[in-house]
């Protein structure tokens, strides 16, 4: 029965379906590391308040978790940055939606967990789980869809302004990225692409070439021409509908943007670096790049000093 299942062999079969993904390419593979890092740091968390069974984890607990303290790089105790915390939030809700599908419980602790806004007003950015559960509904049919080659090319770093633009003759395959030609508000810049990227955009513009007329290299968001406005008006429904699919289109902060936004966050999480995010999304400022990711200049003391483990 699912709720016999033994905590540590619950979340040692959520990691090996996980690893399924990052065969797929749905899930990067430090992504994988980094997630899996914080699963079993939960599970020693939950061991130690007694929790024994997944399905006993009760919501109290994980939010314990989440808001729980760290150690900073001087070795002190202090409250978790807000970041860290999301990023808690982000991989346990994943792992019970996970275990959902596994039929390994029917609960979530992790519903009703409320946290502060990531950003004071406007766009965020998507959350990890978020972005993993949108390549999955990205490829809902088996003909390569325009949805899957805007979400491959947004969760690059592309804007709907731009990505309506591109070609298969953009796509580097050897170097595995993507040339954004950059629009009146971005600069032109390649963009990386990881295995599901290349794999949806290879088989997008494979699928486009073969009903292509005069020997045109069509776009590969919209096989139709048109004005910059409805070029880039195919792109945001498309990525609207996929939003809609995983349960965002109710969430005012989530707009197309924050596809964007997230491939900006992930560079600024893994280098600490606003101008490397800055560098990645196209942008001329520092402080425009802040304000989309939801990076906040003036941290508190704690926050600058917090670590990311839970003790």
């Amino acid at each position: 029965m699912a709720g016999e299942v033994p905590l540590r062999d619950g979340i040692a079969r959520v990691l090996d379906s996980w690893e399924e993904l990052v065969a797929r390419g749905e899930m990067s593979k430090q992504s994988f590391g980094r997630f899996g890092q914080l699963l079993h740091r939960f599970e020693h968390f939950a061991g130690a308040r007694g929790v024994s069974k997944f399905d006993g984890v009760a919501p109290a607990v994980a939010a314990g978790f989440i808001d729980a303290h760290g150690r900073t790089r001087h070795g002190h105790v202090a409250p978790a940055a807000l970041a860290t915390r999301y990023l808690r939030r982000s991989v346990l809700r994943m792992c019970f939606t996970t275990a959902r599908e596994l039929r390994l419980t029917d609960a979530d602790p992790t519903w009703g967990i409320e946290l502060p806004p990531r950003v004071k007003s406007g766009t965020r950015p998507l959350s990890d789980d978020e972005a993993i559960a949108l390549r999955r509904a990205a490829e809902y049919v088996e003909r390569p869809t325009r949805h899957a080659a805007a979400a491959a090319l947004a969760l690059a770093g592309g804007f709907s302004g731009e990505i309506g633009h591109i070609r298969s003759a953009d796509l580097d395959l050897t170097g595995h990225r993507v040339w954004m030609h950059g629009s009146t508000k971005t600069l032109p810049r390649w963009c990386s692409l990881d295995t599901w990227g290349m794999r949806v955009l290879i088989a997008r513009t494979r699928h486009l070439e073969n009903i292509a007329v005069g020997g045109l290299s069509p776009l590969a968001v919209s096989a139709q021409a048109g004005s910059d406005e409805q070029v880039q008006a195919r792109v945001c429904v498309a990525l609207r509908d996929l939003l809609k699919r995983i349960g965002l289109g109710a969430d005012s902060s989530v707009r197309p943007a924050s596809v964007t936004a997230y491939a900006g966050w992930e560079t600024f999480t893994r280098t600490g670096r606003i101008e490397a995010a800055a560098r990645h999304l196209g942008l001329a400022s520092l402080d425009s790049t802040a304000a989309l990711i939801g990076h906040y200049w003036q941290p508190t003391t704690t926050e600058r000093e917090a670590g990311h483990d839970a003790r």
